[in-house]
């Protein structure tokens, strides 16, 4: 079950990567939410939406297609790149062709300007891509991890600066942009490479065809976030849609900082062992206890001081974010069965469920966000919400189906975190009642401490009086069998 060194360090090195820029690009977003408006976030917002839609259906997924065969065929590296660059002068066309119009049916005059300045963002990207592909297939991930931080400080430097001269939504694309060409411009000098004026139909075909199986999987997966932005600004405006995305942001931060380290080092995890049918089931019901164990108290705890962290952290500007940021917290369990669907049903060979699930997901999210965004943002929260638990469920079936074990026995194995996560909620709800006169920065560190205490304590009381005997004994050794791979070799 454990994973090897190699594969180990490299997660390692994307998890600590990914953690220092989230909290870089954290930092600089609750900045500039002091310093900018609720309508700049939301004309941003729509924005980037479509950016970055057109962005991950850009990339189409080469760097994919040439793990699979070709990364070190100089005539394949080069069909790849004069295909992405082709893409990359389409998507620039038509970004800039549709800039004008987009900002005509939203209504906000700002949104043009911005997707003329981004309108260079997915060919700046695809220049890189053949690099990139060659660094991966070297395993050298330490440094993508270390350029992904740099070009994140570089960037948030160069947006905190234009917001601070009053620079305003061109300071968040600035970012966006700048971002691009400093990442793009550092995996060339990580990995210089020369392209040949080759281009090879045949090449080109099955680079696109493998390409198109993977960007459909990536674009939908993307399409369901940038649906609910789209149609709040659209039905709601921009302001309403500032209002979700600071909620939203702080949500993600979270959602990516602990479950999905989780769910990525679990692909290695999984596969592994998915041919050892015993093995599997003991790591799935381990695993999925360990990724609860971690994001129940989080997220349940974030839910209970979301106005406290808001107007700490953001201001009290976005105060009416709160219940936003509350009512998203409350998806911890669907969010923890959902990141680890693809990485059981890849190792299971059942790729084909998972995009069957995501086209799925999409079609009801846009449905449901579009009928709810008549209403108003809580209403779509709420038909979030639904489709995030109604597909879990199912998922959380076909999961238990494929690796041969029981609802049953699924459920008893997370009863005690469920219950102790209710311990935490009591405890966590007295003291922020208790202290509802004090600051937000002590009713957070009060209900952190208290709700904390209350969840271990419930947790180690039930193992020794036997309730759920030997749960702290299953997670200590699943985490020395990670910690034991980090050991150099």
């Amino acid at each position: 079950m454990a994973l090897g060194r190699a594969a180990f360090r490299n997660s390692l090195y994307m998890v600590v990567g990914n953690g220092s820029q989230l909290i870089a690009s954290l930092g600089v977003f609750l900045y500039l939410a002091r310093l900018l408006t609720p309508a700049d976030f939301g004309a941003m917002g729509i924005a980037a939406a479509l950016v970055d839609l057109l962005t991950v259906f850009g990339r189409f997924g080469q760097v994919e297609a040439l793990l699979q065969k070709g990364a070190d065929d100089q005539q394949v590296r080069s069909t790849s790149f004069w295909l992405l660059v082709m893409i990359g002068v389409l998507l620039f066309g038509f970004i800039a062709a549709l800039a004008q119009p987009f900002a005509l049916v939203t209504g906000t005059y700002a949104i043009g300007p911005v997707l003329l300045l981004l309108a260079a963002v997915p060919l700046i990207q695809n220049l890189g891509q053949v690099n990139e592909a060659i660094i991966r297939q070297d395993m050298r991930y330490g440094g993508i991890a270390i350029r992904n931080v740099a070009a994140t400080v570089i960037s948030a430097a160069a947006a905190v600066a234009l917001a601070s001269v009053g620079y305003g939504i061109y300071a968040l694309a600035a970012q966006k942009l700048v971002f691009t060409i400093v990442y793009t411009g550092a995996i060339w000098i990580a990995r210089p490479w020369v392209p040949s004026f080759t281009y090879a139909r045949s090449e080109a075909g099955r680079l696109f065809r493998t390409g198109f199986d993977v960007t459909i999987s990536n674009t939908l997966q993307m399409a369901n976030g940038r649906i609910v932005d789209l149609n709040i600004g659209f039905f709601l405006g921009t302001v309403a849609l500032g209002i979700t995305r600071v909620a939203w942001r702080l949500y993600d931060f979270s959602l990516q900082l602990v479950i999905a380290p989780l769910s990525s080092v679990s692909y290695s995890l999984f596969t592994r062992v998915r041919h050892d049918g015993p093995a599997l089931r003991q790591t799935y019901l381990q695993y999925i206890e360990l990724i609860l164990l971690m994001a129940a108290p989080l997220f349940i705890g974030l839910s209970i001081v979301s106005r406290d962290m808001i107007v700490f952290l953001a201001g009290a500007k976005w105060e009416s974010s709160a219940l936003i940021l509350s009512m998203l917290s409350l998806t911890v369990l669907a969010s923890c069965i959902s990141l680890l669907f693809s990485p059981v049903m890849i190792a299971k060979e059942q790729t084909h469920i998972i995009r069957r699930q995501a086209i799925w997901q999409t079609v009801a999210n846009l449905v449901l966000t579009a009928i709810a965004a008549q209403y108003s943002v809580i209403a779509v929260v709420v038909a979030y919400m639904a489709r995030m638990y109604a597909f879990a469920l199912y998922n959380f079936w076909l999961m238990n189906r494929a690796v041969d074990v029981s609802f049953k026995l699924v459920v008893t194995r997370l009863a005690p975190i469920l219950l102790a996560t209710g311990g935490l909620a009591a405890a966590g709800l007295g003291t922020a009642s208790f202290l509802r006169d004090a600051s937000e920065l002590l009713r957070i560190v009060s209900v952190a401490g208290v709700g904390l205490a209350a969840y271990i304590a419930v947790l180690i009381l039930g193992d020794v009086l036997g309730l759920w005997r030997g749960l702290i004994g299953r997670l200590s050794t699943m985490v020395t069998t990670v910690l034991r791979t980090r050991k150099p070799g």
